[in-house]
């Protein structure tokens, strides 16, 4: 700061003294008459040439301030197209079949919802027809074991067969369900019936044992008697001998007749826990065969469903409000594969664009920024150009044949027309376009001396 103080000191004072020197010095009448070294000094300058100097001076100076202040829009261009913006619908057959009758053409106005297409419904109306009838006898298996746990359960023999059932086989149905239900009852009746005859061979043997004990004393006394008249020299000793064996001969049978009630009351036990066993089984057996049953008519009724909706599928709607285009089937009694694309339907509403944004630009794009497209169909240097805004950008890069990895980036436009001179037009989607991305700002002497600071920092790296 010191020397350019000093230096600026030293040339005020020049002018200062330069000022005196003219005002005191004496103008000769005519300057060419004078030596040439006298003539340089004494002529006066040309006012010309002098505000010619101060012009340059003065533009220099604005120049180098307009460099240093004036700033430009950095800007980040991205090819891409004009498209609607809920994208747009492709239509397509969920599977292969024939072509039975076609509503449309190319560029028809379609409506959501209206026929664009009818496929041969012949076979997914008869796989509709075969898991209806699936169904039908899944559910009838699922009423008949119903009605047989129900009855083995005490709740009564009631058979509910599904709606629309036909006659015939709601009898046919009823037969069966007796037939399974006596079947299980004859072995329950039968184990019934054994433990029946236990207990009756139990009471037997029980009156048996009772009639024994009651003869078994008036018998004790006949004997004392017996042997009171055979000392006496009264009775015969074989009398008294036959009376003996009868005495033992029923107190054998007493036992055997103890033993016996023991075993028919064990029996009767047994044929009892056996009986409750097999009517639990066979509750057990009609709840498994109706868990069984029920979960096939579950997956019958989503077979059914699948078939519904594969027959349903036969009829090719609009997706959407819109306009079709790319009619690729055009002929009745055609074959048409699953999910290869019939037609496009291009839906009404506002537009955006989708620019594919270069790997050296997609740090420094963002949602929000300001964008200007330049329609390739209407040159913007006479027609201008569409403002809109960055929706959004990919988290990961596409692969672009041309381009390498690119960014999709998402702009909607903030107008959908362009004015041709003699009209106002709408946009169409479809057309090409490229954005200028506005990225942020810089000095324009900052631009103009990049390229000098980008080959001084690589410069001399060389091997």
């Amino acid at each position: 700061m010191n020397a350019i103080s000093r230096h600026w000191q030293v040339a005020r004072e020049a002018l200062v003294k330069d000022r005196k020197r003219s005002r005191n010095a004496t103008p000769s009448a005519d300057p060419r008459f004078l030596p040439a070294a006298l003539e340089v000094v004494e002529r006066p300058v040309s006012p010309t040439g002098r505000f010619t100097a101060w012009v340059l001076l003065v533009g220099l100076a604005a120049t180098f301030i307009w460099l240093v202040f004036g700033r430009v829009d950095v800007v980040a261009s991205a090819q891409g197209k004009i498209m609607p913006a809920d994208d747009v619908k492709l239509v397509q057959a969920s599977d292969t079949g024939v072509v039975r009758h076609i509503y449309v053409r190319d560029g028809d106005v379609v409506k959501k919802g209206q026929p664009l297409i009818d496929l041969d419904p012949t076979v997914s109306a008869a796989e509709q027809i075969q898991a209806e009838k699936a169904l039908l006898a899944s559910q009838l298996d699922v009423a008949r074991n119903q009605a047989i746990a129900n009855a083995l359960s005490g709740r009564g023999l009631h058979f509910d067969p599904p709606p629309g059932t036909p006659a015939d086989v709601v009898d046919t149905q009823r037969r069966l369900i007796a037939a399974q239900f006596a079947q299980s009852e004859a072995g329950i009746a039968g184990m019934a019936a054994a433990r029946t005859s236990s207990l009756a061979d139990a009471r037997a043997a029980t009156e048996q044992i009772k009639t024994l004990d009651q003869t078994a004393p008036v018998l004790e006394r006949e004997l004392d008697a017996m042997h009171g008249l055979e000392a006496k020299g009264y009775a015969p000793g074989l009398k008294l001998l036959e009376m003996e064996r009868q005495k033992h001969s029923e107190a054998g049978q007493r036992e055997i007749a103890v033993a016996q009630r023991s075993k028919a009351l064990s029996d009767a036990r047994k044929y009892a826990e056996q009986l409750k066993q097999m009517r639990e089984q066979a509750r057990q057996t009609a709840l498994s065969d109706l868990a069984k049953a029920q979960s096939e008519a579950m997956l019958r009724q989503e077979e059914l469903t699948k078939a519904q909706q594969k027959s349903h599928l036969q009829r090719l709607v609009a997706p959407v409000d819109g306009t079709v285009q790319q009619l690729a089937v055009h002929t009745v009694g055609g074959v048409v594969e699953a999910i290869r694309p019939l037609m496009v339907v291009v839906p009404y509403g506002a537009l955006t664009m989708q620019a594919k944004v270069l790997n050296r630009d997609a740090g420094f794009v963002s949602p929000g920024q300001n964008v200007a497209v330049k329609l390739e169909a209407f040159p913007f240097t006479r027609y201008g150009t569409i403002p809109g805004k960055i929706e959004s950008i990919s988290t990961d890069a596409v692969e672009d044949k041309k381009l390498g990895p690119v960014y999709v980036a998402r702009i909607t436009l903030l107008n959908s027309k362009i004015d041709r001179g003699d009209e106002v037009v709408s946009l169409g989607p479809g057309m090409s376009a490229t954005a200028d991305i506005r990225t942020g700002q810089r000095s324009i002497i900052s631009y103009l001396i990049s390229p000098i600071d980008k080959a001084r920092r690589e410069a001399a790296r060389e091997q």
